[in-house]
């Protein structure tokens, strides 16, 4: 629909005196109404559609961060941090990032000491570290009495689920006389952070 002038000093009231669609041609979209949450593109040269988001948008972020400090002479996985996410649809992807302790102690350089990523949801806790060393992604073996950074973690994971899910930071040793204190001691501990993000796909 194109626009007339009526005449000297006269104007048309678009709020209540138009119908029908105006096109892109003419200055509109071509569409009678829009859609909640979507935008618009060009489809053509001269028309435009509503349009979801492209995949691949970040839909949500949760992190912690802080001293988190864990001193441990297990062979089993203890938790150092944990935090939690709800994805909002079961296609969505899950961005692990871990930025680790700048220390990470251990008593003797004869054994080696584990970091891994697991994921908790509905009762089932799962290490997702597969691309690491044996499902663990940081191994330390240091001279006695030194210290060493951490090893920073990046995982993409599949939870393939809308439950609420526990991303944790979990460390262990291989022989119970080592000690490994992952985050140095608790007057001198140093920041770690623990990242999730929900990637749509």
């Amino acid at each position: 629909m194109a626009l007339t002038r009526l005449g000297l000093n006269q104007s048309i009231n678009l709020a209540s005196n138009t119908t029908g669609t105006l096109g892109v041609a003419n200055g509109g979209t071509g569409l009678a109404s829009g859609t909640s949450g979507q935008l618009l593109k060009f489809t053509g040269s001269t028309t435009l559609a509503s349009s979801a988001i492209a995949t691949g948008k970040v839909l949500q972020v949760v992190s912690t961060s802080g001293a988190n400090v864990t001193s441990t002479s297990s062979t089993s996985f203890s938790t150092n941090m944990t935090v939690s996410i709800t994805p909002s649809a079961a296609t969505s992807k899950v961005l692990v990032l871990h930025a680790p302790p700048s220390a990470v102690y251990l008593s003797n350089n004869s054994n080696y000491g584990h970091t891994a990523v697991f994921r908790e949801t509905g009762g089932s806790d799962t290490n997702i570290t597969t691309n690491g060393h044996n499902g663990t992604w940081g191994v330390y073996r240091l001279s006695t009495g030194t210290y060493m950074s951490g090893s920073a973690i990046e995982i993409l994971d599949s939870p393939n689920t809308t439950a609420s899910i526990d991303y944790k930071i979990r460390v262990k040793v291989d022989n119970a006389s080592l000690t490994m204190t992952y985050g140095h001691d608790a007057s001198q501990a140093s920041m770690s952070s623990l990242t999730v993000m929900e990637i749509g796909a």
